[in-house]
Parts: C-alpha cells; structure tokens; sequence
C-alpha cells in the first residue's frame, strides 16, 4: 500500500563530495537539487503516516459502528424493558443519532427511536413514573438525553406529520412534557427548568410550528386534521411546565414563530384555539416580554412586513375579539401599546389600504415566506425637492380573515377601550403608559393613511367625554410647560430625537381633526372644547415656534432612528393645525394681536429682499424672451409649484405660502408688489408697451353700451399678454369716437365700468349670499362651454386690477376666496354661503337620534323650478344617516355645496387669473386679506392721510381747498366713503394707505360758477371742484354730487 523505498530522513547520506562536480556553480546545483529532493521525500513521509492514521482510524470506527449496529438490533428485538435498558437504549439512541450515515443507519435509529417511544411510555413500577424519566432520580445530567430524544422526534414527525407514527411520537412527546410526570419521580423544580431550558436550544417551537404548517397545509378546507390538537398543545408544553421561570429561548419563537402563523386561530381547531386562549400568557407573559426586548419584534418571522402583519391579526383576535385584552387591566394595555407601536412603525406605505383587502371569500392562507418590509419613509438626506413618491409594492391580497381583524385594530370599540384606561381614574394608568400610546396612535394613523380607517380612528379617539379627557391629559401631561424653548432653532433641528414628540404630534392631530369637525358656536363653549382659549395660545405658539423653523432650515425624510430634524409630514400636520386655528381666529379674534408673527421689523426689508431674489432664482431669467403661455411644459409647471414643492426650493418662499401669518401684513403687501415689478422687469415691459408692434401692447375699441361684449370679444385671447398696455378707444351712444388721450386713465374706467356689469348677478354667472357676497352659480348651465370662458375672461380681467394695483369695489364669499389659495372647504366655510342650512347640519351634528329625522345621502338641488334629487355617494338614496356615518354625511353635503356645484366654474375662472397672476403670490395671503387686495382695506377713512398725498391744481389761491379739507373733516365715515366711491369708483381705502394710491387722489379746479356741482374723473382718481367760497355751499354741493352720482366729465 505503501513506497518501501521510503525511509527515515536521518538515514540518508548527504553526499559532500566536490569530485563530480565541474565548477562551482556546478556544485551549488547539486546541493540545491538534492535539500529539495530530501524536503519532497520528507513531505511524503509525513503524508503516508497522516494517511495511515485516518486510514487506521476510518477502519476502528466501522468497527465499532458494527458493533453497535449489532447491539441495536439486539435492544430492538430484546423483550427485556427495564428502566436501566430503557436508559441504555435513550443513551445509545444519543450516540448514534449524532452519526450522519447511510440509510440503513438511519432506519435502523428511527426504529430504534420508535421502540425507546413504545417502552419509554410505560410506568416503571418501582417509582410510579414514566421509564424513560425515572434516570433524572439520581442523574440530573439526564435532561440532555431526554432533549435530544425530543428533538430527534420532532424530525421524525417533521417527515410526515400525518402518519400513524408521527401520532404515536406525538403522544409519546405530551407524555414527557407532562409536569406531572415528573413530580411523580420527584424532580425538582431546577431540573424541571434545565429540562424546559434544553427544550428552548433544540428549537422546540420552531420545530412544531413548522409541523403545524404541514398540517395545515394538509388539512380539508372544513375539517381540521386531528393532529393539529397535540400540536397545539405540546407548544405551550415549556410554559406548563415551569411558569414560574420562563425561559426566553421558549417565549421568543412563541412571538416571533407562533404567534405570527397566518391566520393562526382560524387554522386551528376550536379546542385548540380554547387551549391556547387559556393556557398560552399572552397578556401576562408573552407581551411584556416583548414589549422589554423589543428587538424580538424584528426578528424570525417577524423581519418581514408580512410577518408584523400575521402577528397583528393574530393579537387582535385574541386581545380585541377574544376579549383578553380587557380582561388584564392597564398592565396587558400598556404591553400591548408597546408591541403594537413597534409592529406598526414596521409597516411600509400603503398598508392600510392592503389591510382592507378585497371582497373574495378565499380563506386559503399563503404560506410562502414574507417579502422584505416597505421603508416607512424615504432614506436619504435631505432633497432639493421633495423625492418623488416610490412605486407601492406589490403585496399579495390578505385573506378576508386576517384583512378584517386588522381594521378591528382601528375600531371605535378598540380605541374607546384604551381611552377609557387612560383616563379612568380607577385605572391609574402610569405617564409611560400615556407616551406609549401617543406613539401607537401616531404608527396606527401612518399605516391607515389614505383610508377611511384614517379618520375613522381619528373620530374614535376624540368621541365623547372620554376623547375630551384623553386630549386633556395629553395636554397637561405630555405637552404643557415642555416646549418653553420651541422659539430656539434647536428645537426643530432636534425634533426628532424629542421624546416629547410623539404627545405634541398626537395632539395636533386630534385638535387639528377636532377644528375641523367643530362649528364655531361650539369652539368657543367652554364646555365643549377640550382646550380654554389660553391653552389653545400656548399651543398655537409652540406650533408656530416649530413650523417657522421648519420651513427656515428645512426638513430630513432619512429613515431610522438617528433621525434628528422634524421630517415633511410633521411640518405639514403642524402647519395644518396652524391654519385651522388662524381661520378661526380671523372669523373671532380670540388670539392676542401680531401672535403670529415672526419676523420683526428690523428683518422686514432684510426679508422682503431675500424672497424677491429667491422668487427671481426660482423664476429664472432665461424664460424673459418667451411668453408664459408660449413656454414648454416644464417652464409652466415650475410656475405652479406645490406650497411643499416650494417649502424644499425655497425657505422664504415656502414659509409665505404655507404659513403666512408668520409674516406681517404689510410686508407681505410690499412683497407682492415687489413679486409684480419683478415680472414686469423681467417680461421688460417698460420697454415693450412702447412699441406698439410688441404682443404686449394691444387696444380694445369700447362701446359703451356692450362693455362687457366687446372687452370680452377683443381681450379674452390676450391671455397673459394682458399684462402689458392695454389702450382703451370708447364708442359713445351715437356710435362716434369719444375725444381723449388714454394715458391708462381710460383702461381704470373701463376695467371699473366692466366689473360692475361682469359681477351683475342678473346676468346668471354670479350669486350673492345673505351678506351680498359673490360666489359662482352653481346651476347647470353655469357649466356651459361658453359660460366657462366668460368666467375664465372675469378671472383674467380681475388678475389685470390685481396686476396693475386697481382696486375693484366687489366682495366675494370667504369659501370661495378660499378656493384661490387652494384650501379645502369645511363645515365653517357653509355658514358663508347658506346660513340657514350651516345651522341644520350644526343642529344634525349634535342631535341624539338622528335616525328619526329620516335622512339619507342624497341632496336636493332646483334648475329653473325643477327639483332634482343627486345621490351624495352612489345608493346614497338606500342609505340611512345614522349616528355612526352622520359626520361623513355632514362633510359630503360641505363637499357638494362648497365644491362639486361650482368646479368647473372655480377651476375656469382661476385658469384665466393664473394667466396674470401667480397662485403662489395669492397664497401669501388669507381670504380675508385677499378680499383687501382686491378691493381696498375695511377701515375708516383717514381724511389727514388722504391729504397727505393728494395732488391739487389749478386753484388760484388755497381757500377752496381749505374748505374743502374742512368740510370732508366733518364728514362721518359713510359720507367719507361715498367722497373715496365717487372719485376712485372704490368706497374703501386702498391697502397701506392713500400713499399707494395709483393715480393719486387729486383735486383741480373747475372754474368759477359756484351754482356747477362737483365732478369726477375715476380714471383718474380726480375729484373737479369748482371755485366755492363759503363752507355751506360747498359742503352741499359736495354731498348732492356725491349721493346722485353726477357723471364723468372727460377733460
């Protein structure tokens, strides 16, 4: 087998001499030539007694693998079963199990396994108790053979868990997990816990989970297979056998394994699931072991969103169906909010809308391993703009028995049931357990976005005297005195690592949905709102403090927990909350004066110029030489940015569109106006609406009896090109030419003349509400191709006024300034538009029995005299209002009213104002202060400031003027009106003063006859007053003309 030839090294003779060798180079070859002969011949040496040693040791273990092999089947056909053989057998099955041999090896341990199972059963009648544990009496180093017997079972029924064998494995396997078979040897409790601590490292509930799969699987679809039960009950084995020290390799496969099977409780017999419902310590062991090691919660099966998902379903059935949940008190409450806060954080987007799964009755549950989790935010630093939203991946549709106990986690039952624990007295519910919960609604309403459960859980939370007290302790426990620093920058920059967070978010969001949902009446009832006025301003502060940072330094959308800034969604939910408050705020001041403001005067001009530049930057001046309607797609939309878009291009920008109170009114003002010179430059008007062959000049020629007809035939299809000269020619009744030179006078005149026919409601585009405010009528024919273009015309004519800073003497309904600013329109916006019906929804909201009111969701509508009935939801006319679905109700019935009636009437009329003027300019302001912009500020007319700039001409001497500024002195505030209507053709002083006054007001003389009365140019702002000389005189003439409306004098 082996070379003769080889022998020790230190027999070979080294050859020294030099007589062969020709040179000396000669000589170091042979010596070279002969070490590495030697150090090949000693390297084979070594080999060969290597190989001897393996081949000699290969050969000594087949010998005694026969030997063995023969006394197996000498104990398998021996009758001879005494404890001391069974243990003999138990020690040598131990032995052989460890081999990986051939096939008959196998068998022949698998039999010999199945003999130990058949004698090990039987009572030893000297101790009373199961043979193959009667060696733990005096050997506690037992308890390995007896765990490796386990495990080597549950491979075996891992096989084929169905056949007769596996039953017989499995009884044996209850036998010797069976506490009372071990008290009857006398055991004591520490070998009891070294034996449930060995069955913790053989993987024992993996291993019968993964037998509980097979059986599933194997299961008819309405008969169970009965070995399904031993199962079930060999997995609660370890916590039986020794509860009172529970072994964590035990509990962790129990969550992370078992409770996390798909569809557990429906794919187990009703026995088993009774079994595991009261022998299985969910609510007392199993979650507050998880909630302690939260790590548990990612790992096995529950790595996977799919695996969070099973074991969600699988904790509702037992905690909310089965009750559990409110039978364990505020202990089980306060584990449960932990796990199901860390369950739900695991969920990618678009969850909720997989949890409410689709109407198929398929119960089959898919067994596949889960999917890789959805990130639950976008990863990355912080984007120029906001990263576009990543394609919802594919899930598989969840049965309907695993999809309905997930939306029970969102249930009005559920969520009042943890309501209730916080705030009983009698539960004495801990602070942790209030933080806890504020992170759990947080992740529940993140997984349920974009669904009705959204809201629906929203409404739970906040339902009766309960969802009071609940945000009342949120206040005073988790928000009140612990944001005294939100006005430091720090603040946001560190807002996400603030353990505070997650209170003052789950605030905003109940309040935020509670201003939405309350009428004003009940706003300001102090029994009623959940916060005094005084809180609601200490909240409203902090929320401010937050956003301004938030939109100055900006936001960080990274994943994970090394998140320190607030990201883009809690900068939204605040600003949202911020706006709500302001609206009713600037319905009834209840908030102290300049609360929101942030910038200070000393920043005004430093403010002001910086978002001119970043308004300029985002523009760009390489679109100057191309018309906005004539730019690529690209060009236009940077023009209409998102208020998000904006908030991630530019902070100044950002924050004027998405929180403009934050800035003072006149600054924004000066902003706006700074906005319009921008674009003039940069469209170079100046230069353009000299030259009468530029697109920007163009003419109209007016007759005055068709104003309306021919500006809209002659000035519709400008489009953006109405931002240049627009020179008016007037037509008079006689069909001639009438005398003047337009030097812009005449376009005022026009554009004034053309309001007042434009926003006639006898003409059918316009209605006025109770406080004669316009809205767009809603009848159908409004909707008309040719009506479209008329309002889009009105939206253009009134973008010029705003453009060229003409103040127009209309008023329009704050619902629908509201829609100019793009805000959605809410119970609140109704009282604008219909008062009376504002107060039955107001009165439905709050009534006990709303079923007996006979309601459905259908609305009534009159064209022309003929009522019309429209379902608000299809079947609406088959669904009763209830007290369950009467707030959606109340919502849809705002929805049609506020929104669907007048769509495509509001969407034509912005079109053609966004020709003019750029959405994210009005968005500076709200409906209330954009109503000031376009037709001048309610306040009381300041006669000094007036005469601080008007221009006088023409009078010889200074007494008629005199007079004159005495007598307009004495006037009340209705006369002075009347005096500013007559000469501007606007009753209401311009914003920030008579300095801004485009012309100025001016007064020229009109000649010497005293018996002529007073005239006005409005196209001019210039009041014509003849040479009056005593106070009398003039005061009378002056309110004749005034009060009769005496005519337009051009001159």
């Amino acid at each position: 087998m082996f070379d003769p030839s080889l022998s020790s090294g230190r027999n070979n003779r080294v050859n020294l001499s030099t007589g062969g060798a020709s040179s000396s180079s000669s000589l170091l070859e042979n010596v070279r030539a002969e070490r590495l002969l030697r150090e090949e011949r000693i390297k084979q040496e070594r080999a060969a007694v290597l190989i001897q040693r393996r081949w000699r040791g290969r050969r000594e273990g087949d010998k005694v693998r026969r030997e063995l092999l023969s006394q197996l089947d000498e104990l398998v056909t021996s009758d001879v079963i005494s404890s001391a053989e069974v243990e003999r057998r138990a020690r040598a099955l131990v032995i052989m199990s460890r081999w990986k041999g051939s096939v008959e090896v196998t068998g022949r341990v698998d039999r010999l396994l199945m003999g130990l199972v058949r004698s090990g059963r039987e009572v030893d009648t000297d101790h009373g108790g199961l043979r193959i544990l009667t060696p733990l009496r005096r050997n506690a180093d037992y308890t390995s053979v007896i765990a490796m017997i386990l495990r080597r079972l549950l491979a075996l029924i891992d096989q084929d868990p169905t056949s007769a064998a596996s039953a017989e494995a499995l009884a044996f396997l209850e036998s010797t997990s069976d506490r009372k078979s071990y008290e009857k040897i006398g055991c004591s409790p520490a070998v009891i816990s070294e034996l449930v601590q060995a069955m913790g490292r053989i993987g024992w509930v993996d291993g019968l989970v993964r037998i509980l799969a097979k059986l599933v699987i194997a299961s008819q679809p309405k008969k169970k297979h009965p070995t399904l039960q031993p199962v079930v009950r060999l997995l609660t084995a370890p916590i039986t056998l020794a509860p009172a020290s529970p072994e964590p390799l035990v509990l962790e496969p129990l969550i992370n394994r078992l409770l996390a099977f798909p569809a557990l409780p429906s794919s187990i017999p009703l026995a088993s699931l009774t079994h595991l419902s009261q022998t299985l310590p969910i609510f007392t062991l199993l979650l507050p072991y998880a909630a302690s090691h939260p790590s548990i919660l990612d790992q096995a099966d529950l790595g996977t969103e799919r695996g969070k998902t099973y074991l969600i379903a699988n904790l509702v059935t037992f905690g909310i169906t089965g009750g559990l949940l409110a039978r364990h008190g505020s202990g089980a409450a306060a584990a449960w909010v932990k796990v199901m806060r860390h369950l739900l954080g695991g969920v990618g987007a678009g969850w909720g809308l997989w949890a409410e799964g689709d109407d198929s009755d398929d119960e089959d549950v898919d067994m596949e391993p889960a999917g890789p989790s959805l990130s639950a935010a976008i990863v990355g630093t912080v984007q120029p703009l906001p990263a576009p939203k990543r394609p919802r991946q594919t899930r598989p549709l969840l049965p309907t028995n695993i999809s309905s106990k997930l939306l029970l986690l969102a249930s009005p039952a559920h969520m009042s049931a943890l309501t209730t624990v916080l705030t009983s007295p009698a539960a004495k519910a801990p602070t942790s357990l209030l933080l806890d919960f504020c992170g759990f609604a947080l992740n529940l309403l993140y997984a349920f976005r974009g669904t009705p459960k959204w809201e629906g859980t929203l409404d739970a939370l906040l339902v009766g005297q309960a969802g009071r007290q609940l945000m009342k302790r949120i206040w005073r426990e988790g928000v009140r005195g612990r944001w005294s620093g939100s006005q430091h920058k720090s603040s946001w920059e560190l807002f996400g690592q603030n353990p505070q967070a997650s209170t003052l978010l789950l605030a905003t969001q109940m309040y935020s949905h509670y201003l939405l949902l309350t009428p004003d009446d009940e706003f300001f009832a102090p029994n009623i709102n959940p916060f005094s006025l005084d809180e609601v301003t200490e909240i409203s502060a902090v929320w401010r403090d937050l956003a301004y940072w938030a939109y100055m330094s900006g936001v960080d959308d990274s994943a994970g927990e090394g998140r320190r800034m607030g990201n883009d969604d809690e900068r939204g939910l605040i600003t949202r909350a911020i706006v709500r408050v302001a609206e009713r705020n600037s319905r009834r001041q209840f908030l102290p004066d300049n609360h929101w403001v942030m910038i200070s005067r000393s920043e005004n001009e430093a403010f002001i110029e910086a978002a001119v530049l970043e308004d300029a930057d985002l523009m760009g001046d390489a679109d100057a030489e191309i018309p906005e309607n004539e730019l690529p797609r690209h060009a236009r939309a940077k023009q209409r940015l998102s208020k998000r878009q904006m908030a991630y291009l530019s902070p100044r920008l950002g924050l004027l569109n998405n929180l403009p109170m934050t800035v003072p009114f006149v600054t924004r003002l000066e902003i706006f106006r700074q906005f319009v010179e921008a674009d003039k430059r940069r469209l170079r008007l100046d230069m353009r609406t000299q030259n009468q062959n530029s697109r920007y000049y163009n003419g109209a020629t007016i007759h005055r009896d068709k104003l309306s007809e021919d500006g809209f035939r002659q000035l519709n299809n400008l489009c953006s090109f109405l931002k240049g000269r627009i020179h008016i020619t007037f037509i008079d009744q006689f069909g001639e030419e009438e005398w003047g030179v337009d030097g812009g006078g005449l376009f005022k005149e026009f554009l004034t003349g053309l309001s007042k026919e434009v926003f006639d409601t006898e003409r059918g585009l316009w209605l006025v509400n109770d406080q004669n405010q316009l809205y767009p009528n809603p009848h159908e024919y409004a909707t008309e191709a040719h009506q479209l273009s008329w309002y889009s015309f009105i939206g253009r004519i009134l973008g010029k006024a705003l453009y060229d800073g003409i103040l127009v003497d209309v008023s329009f309904a704050g619902f629908f300034l509201a829609k100019w600013l793009g805000r959605q329109s809410y119970l609140d916006d109704l009282n604008s538009l219909d008062a009376e019906l504002y107060k039955g929804l107001t009165m439905l909201k709050n009534y006990t029995q709303p079923e007996d009111l006979a309601l459905n969701f259908t609305i009534s509508k009159d064209e022309f005299g003929v009522n019309k009935t429209v379902d608000l939801i299809p079947g609406g006319s088959d669904i009763a209002v209830t007290a369950e679905n009467r707030a959606e109700y109340i919502q849809l019935i705002c929805k049609y009213k506020l929104d669907r009636q007048i769509a495509a009437q509001s969407r034509a009329f912005f079109d053609g104002l966004s020709d003019l003027i750029d959405p994210k300019w009005l968005r500076m302001f709200d409906p209330k202060e954009l109503q000031e912009l376009i037709g001048g500020e309610e306040k009381p007319i300041d006669v000094d400031d007036l005469r601080a700039h008007t221009t006088e001409s023409g009078f010889i001497n200074g007494d008629t003027t005199r007079l004159f500024w005495k007598v307009v002195k004495e006037f009340d505030q209705d006369q002075r009106r009347a005096l500013v209507q007559f000469v501007t053709s606007c009753g209401r002083p311009p914003l920030l003063g008579f300095a801004h006054l485009n012309p100025k007001f001016g007064l020229r003389f009109a000649g010497p006859d005293q018996t002529r009365l007073p005239s006005a140019s409005s196209c001019f702002n210039l009041l014509k007053l003849p040479g009056y000389t005593d106070a009398r005189t003039l005061k009378a003439k002056l309110l004749q003309a005034i009060n009769s409306g005496a005519g337009f004098d051009l001159s």
